[in-house]
């Protein structure tokens, strides 16, 4: 269905065909070009480990999964933009609240290791050839272009092992199965729930699965709870589970990503189908220009939120711990702003040269109830220094 000079390979046409029907041309269409992108980028990864393409193409339509299961899937791919790909922007501490999602009962804190940036895999495309100082073409052939990125944040996060997550789950009372790169999890207990990650990221032959992707692919209607910010805390009804040991801080990489699962929260609703896009700041220092110390009335350690409004349904987000001197440092795009007490008051236009930006506690305090998190500082306005 991707126009283009160059034919897909049969079977991936025909896959393609059979993932797609019956879903409204809209979502047929660009279900078709995620799913044939997801392909083409994961066969030129498996060529790299001496399949031939055949082979490799073969390999990277079984990872998919069967095509019914994508179809019926959809509702919840449709409200996680790029969920195919996204494990690749973006530790399953969320794995691991998965992990405590399958506990039925009070359980001991787990702790997962951490891998702290993914592979370096190239993203391939079909058309418009890539450019800019940012990426380094890896191929082109046939149409097709394959490229990485040259900075080193666009492949950090925070993704634990498939196969442990699964074991953990399967080992909390929970079902999770591997089938390919697709993660398929049930959750035990009235209104557990579940849902498949699909993940086209490898380390040692093991499927990654990054935290915020899959916490957001999981439709549960359990209470969901966050705290800590060095060394993440998911706690997903009665059982909680700890990203890290706190060595290396897992704070950005985990709560940033998470950015459409709070807005959506904060709009009244698990995920927003029309939360279409956002944004955050990777681990890396910003300039000086971009830094707003606020003073707020909360309890050091707690987990702060700022937002602020792009055009339509786009957001920009930042985390961060509160100081022992109960102040908090917080990136943004704007160098001026005034706090606002709702997310309908934010927009992306300054007034009085300031941008309206939301600061919210995300951490101890049930995500089903975060706008209850919501708070302006004694100083209403800030000016980044």
């Amino acid at each position: 269905m991707t126009t283009s000079a160059v034919t897909a390979p049969r079977a991936l046409t025909t896959y393609l065909r059979r993932a797609t029907w019956g879903l409204p041309p809209a979502r047929q269409q660009e279900l078709w070009d995620e799913l044939e992108e997801h392909a083409l980028t994961r066969t030129e990864h498996l060529t790299l480990t001496g399949l031939s393409p055949t082979q490799a193409m073969t390999q990277a339509i079984h990872e998919l999964g069967p095509p019914a299961r994508v179809t019926l899937g959809m509702a919840k791919v449709y409200t996680m933009p790029k969920l195919l790909l996204a494990a690749g922007t973006l530790a399953l501490a969320v794995s691991a609240g998965l992990y405590a999602l399958a506990g039925g009962g009070a359980a001991p804190q787990i702790t997962l290791d951490v891998v702290t940036s993914r592979p370096v895999t190239p993203t391939c495309v079909r058309g418009t050839k890539p450019t800019g100082d940012d990426v380094t073409i890896v191929s082109e052939k046939d149409g097709i272009t394959c490229y990485t990125f040259n900075d080193a944040t666009n492949y950090q996060g925070a993704f634990v092992d498939g196969i442990e997550v699964a074991r953990a789950v399967n080992a909390q009372g929970g079902h999770a199965r591997l089938d390919g790169g697709t993660l398929s999890i049930s959750l035990p207990g009235r209104g557990g729930g579940g849902g498949d990650v699909n993940s086209n990221l490898y380390r040692n032959g093991r499927p990654l699965y990054d935290a915020a992707t899959v916490i957001g692919a999981m439709g549960t209607s359990l209470p969901i709870e966050f705290r800590g910010y060095a060394a993440p805390e998911v706690q997903i009804g009665s059982v909680n589970l700890r990203l890290g040991t706190g060595s290396v801080s897992m704070g950005r990489r985990f709560y940033n990503p998470l950015n459409d699962v709070f807005i959506s929260a904060l709009k009244g609703s698990r995920r927003d189908v029309n939360v279409v896009s956002g944004g955050y700041f990777v681990d890396s220092e910003a300039p000086a220009a971009r830094r707003h110390h606020i003073l707020t009335p909360l309890t050091p350690g707690e987990v702060v939120l700022l937002v602020t409004k792009r055009a339509g349904e786009n957001y920009m987000v930042d985390s961060a711990e509160v100081a022992g001197d109960r102040t908090v440092a917080l990136q943004s795009e704007a160098s001026k702003v005034k706090f606002v007490s709702s997310l309908d008051q934010l927009g992306p236009y300054p007034s009085g040269g300031r941008i309206t930006a939301l600061l919210v506690r995300v951490s101890n305090i049930p995500l089903s109830n975060l706008k209850s998190g919501i708070f302006v500082p004694a100083q209403p306005t800030s000016d980044a220094r």
